[in-house]
């Protein structure tokens, strides 16, 4: 899987019980509005609600100019309507997001400064406004970094203005500010938008009131920014506001009263058997309602024109099965992709999770219902969906609800507080302040379900389909690298996909092991019962994307998908030296290299690739596509260098066959060789070290990457 550490959802399965299921052609351009078929019945519907948009619109534009301003800044208020009355007011938190963790964060912050008597405003740096950012007095920057030290997609233009050496050094004098970055510390670039972010806010005059924070997304984040906060955060802000409430007022883990949580939510639901039964409220707007909701809306549904398995010998049981996945995007132009970029899949939940969660929330014979949004009561503003709508009940849940991952604390706390028997709430507010405790249930370790967690802690919550939909977590998208080449056809896309599979402990021993924390939970023993000798049985992991794609797809199937630039581009100069190197699916990006030299007929004439996996007889993907392009006259792959690190008495891996080359390496760097790294992070590092070793500086690796000559992409 490329980038598997985003891979984060799955479905449970008990292994040796395969019924008790605990966790369950091309055609025209299609944009993400909504199930195919709705634009055209809601024509009429739509050409009625552009009047009224039109009406309403003149009657806004006519009110007083604090009117104007309440409407025009609506994107950048907070959930709870605590809205800082005027940018030099307050507190002022922006989040540049590419997954949607930045902006859960920036979230927590602007809950929290509630309970310390601070008015917070959250605002998408995709919103940013220089002449409004310039007269706030106190800020907080929540940030990624995303690829080669690059900003996310809706921070861009924040980070020009920024960076703009004309800006004076005065030009934020008199603003208070700290950072908060979000990363991976595998990767060189760790956390280089947040230092970038913190200089440069500096430089144009700002001053930083508390220590930058990094969270690093290859261990614990959620713990990382929690120490962060936890250090003198609201201390120190509040001492640089000048507000009283140091101390916060109110704990932050704890729960809410169900009539708050339901009070703040801007929407409810309308359900009908058909879409033009449905009511409009054009006030409800299309767009996404945050940095998940917009990638609903740009996603394009494409038809699966090619899956291949790629393996030589396949036990799906076991987990090792590998596929070649294509879509045809020859109808979908807003679709723009090239050579060894990302193509992010949305993953569909399980049905049966689809079908438990319809029980619970009592719309179990809705499925096949079409809801759509109107404003909530008292609602007097414009509103984003969280998703495009109207759509099936079954499109909602399996689409858009990430039913199978462990509930971040962020979530649970949202869900639990809809909990209306006092020992539930008790046990779980217990664990929100334990967060090794709650790591335990939730982490790679437990992998706790969003049903076993209903299960465990929320028997008595009084939910609905309308309040689930607002508050549970938003379904991620998974990047992989694209394995085909936009030259040789770019109506084609093509990715190398392979099942991620873990074996985990059964639910009674994880349970077991948090009872001997003191941890016990009221429902625990009810639950274990229900599930009989399943509740002693190990857990299967699967990957919800990678067992939706190597397991489920077939041929003519339609998914969400969307192209995302990689830093993966090939020199220019046909003349200049290329070096590969990959293991198991990380030969993905060059396997649409490799496709490439053959479209361009073999004008590259110096290119090799190390490839690694286990046995090449079992698991040597692409192998007759590889030696094929080395066997061309002329040749487009010049040499293929590979590592079957279980067919000797040692294992032997690409940097093993790297290090052998060392000398020969050396030499295509000093002539200008482009360097390529794809795989697991530990790969990438060993790959990296013997480099270092055969160039002689790490110094001269960190300049070959920063003249995007050393390339890597691991997970």
């Amino acid at each position: 899987l490329n980038k598997g550490r985003l891979e984060n959802s799955a479905s449970l399965s008990p292994v040796t019980s395969a019924s008790q299921d605990l966790q369950g052609a091309s055609g025209s351009p299609v944009v993400m509005r909504g199930d195919p078929g709705d634009v055209l019945k809601l024509a009429a519907a739509a050409v009625v609600a552009a009047g009224v948009v039109r009406f309403l619109w003149s009657k806004l534009t006519s009110q007083n100019s604090q009117q104007k301003e309440e409407v025009s800044t609506k994107d950048c208020s907070p959930s709870n309507g605590s809205t800082s009355s005027s940018p030099d007011q307050g507190l002022w938190i922006y989040f540049g997001s590419q997954s949607g963790t930045a902006e859960g964060f920036a979230k927590e912050l602007e809950q929290e400064a509630a309970g310390h008597e601070i008015s917070a405003t959250v605002v998408d740096m995709e919103d940013f406004e220089p002449e409004v950012f310039m007269q706030h007095k106190a800020v907080i920057i929540v940030v990624a970094t995303y690829g080669e030290g690059d900003p996310p997609d809706n921070a861009v233009e924040f980070y020009k203005w920024l960076q703009d050496e004309t800006l004076s050094d005065d030009l934020l004098k008199g603003m208070s500010y700290t950072v908060m970055g979000l990363g991976n510390r595998q990767y060189v670039h760790f956390n280089a938008c947040s230092k970038v972010a913190d200089k440069e806010l500096k430089r144009v005059g700002a001053t930083c009131i508390y220590e930058r924070g990094e969270g690093d997304d290859d261990q614990n984040i959620e713990e990382d920014f929690e120490q962060w906060k936890g250090n003198g955060l609201w201390q120190a802000l509040c001492k640089a506001m000048g507000v009283g409430g140091q101390e916060a007022t109110t704990d932050s883990n704890a729960l809410e009263m169900p009539e708050a949580v339901l009070k703040r939510l801007p929407l409810r639901l309308e359900l009908a058997e058909q879409v033009k039964q449905l009511p409009v409220d054009p006030l409800v707007q299309v767009g996404g309602a945050d940095v998940l909701g917009k990638w609903y809306f740009n996603a394009s549904l494409a038809p699966v024109s090619v899956c291949d398995e790629l393996r030589q010998i396949v036990d799906e049981e076991a987990g090792k099965t590998t596929k070649h996945i294509e879509f045809n995007v020859k109808q979908l132009p807003a679709i723009d992709w090239r050579t060894a970029d990302n193509l992010e899949v949305l993953p569909q939940n399980p049905e049966a999770e689809v079908e438990w969660f319809a029980r619970r929330l009592g719309v179990e014979e809705q499925l096949d219902s079409s809801l759509t949004f109107l404003r909530a009561e008292g609602m007097d503003k414009p509103v984003k969906k969280p998703f495009p709508a109207p759509c099936l009940v079954r499109t909602a849940l399996s689409s858009y609800c990430d039913l199978c991952a462990p509930p971040s604390r962020a979530a649970a706390k949202r869900l639990a507080s809809l909990a209306r028997d006092e020992a539930d709430r008790e046990a779980l507010e217990a664990l929100l302040h334990d967060r090794e405790a709650y790591q335990m249930l939730t982490g790679e370790k437990g992998r706790l379900s969003l049903r076993d967690f209903f299960e465990l802690f929320l028997p008595s919550a009084e939910l609905d389909l309308c309040a689930f939909l607002q508050l549970c977590p938003r379904q991620k998208s998974r990047p992989y690298t694209i394995a085909s080449s936009s030259k040789e056809d770019p109506s084609r896309i093509g990715i190398c996909v392979s099942l991620v599979q873990e074996e985990l402990s059964s639910l009674d021993a994880l349970l077991k092991a948090l009872a001997a924390k003191n941890y016990t939970l009221p429902r625990a023993a009810a639950y274990l019962e229900q599930l009989g000798a399943a509740a002693s049985q190990p857990r299967r992991f699967r990957g919800l994307c990678t067992q939706m794609l190597c397991t489920k797809t077939t041929r003519g199937e339609k998914l969400w998908i969307y192209a995302r630039a990689s830093s993966f581009r090939l020199p220019r100069r046909t003349t200049t030296p290329i070096i590969m190197l990959g293991a198991g699916t990380g030969l993905a990006p060059f396997r649409g290299f490799v496709r490439e030299f053959r479209a361009e007929s073999g004008s590259r004439t110096r290119t090799i690739l190390f490839f690694g996996c286990t046995k090449q007889n079992e698991d040597f993907i692409y192998r007759e596509e590889l030696e094929e392009a080395v066997q061309l006259q002329p040749p487009a792959l010049k040499e293929l260098v590979t590592a079957f690190s279980r067919e000797q008495a040692h294992k032997v891996y690409v940097q093993h066959r790297l290090k052998e080359r060392a000398a020969e390496v050396k030499q295509l760097v000093g002539e200008g060789a482009y360097i390529y790294v794809c795989g697991a992070t530990s790969m990438g590092k060993q790959v990296r070290d013997e480099l270092v070793a055969a160039l002689g500086s790490a110094d001269y690796v960190d300049r070959l990457q920063t003249e995007g000559r050393y390339v890597e992409e691991l997970w």
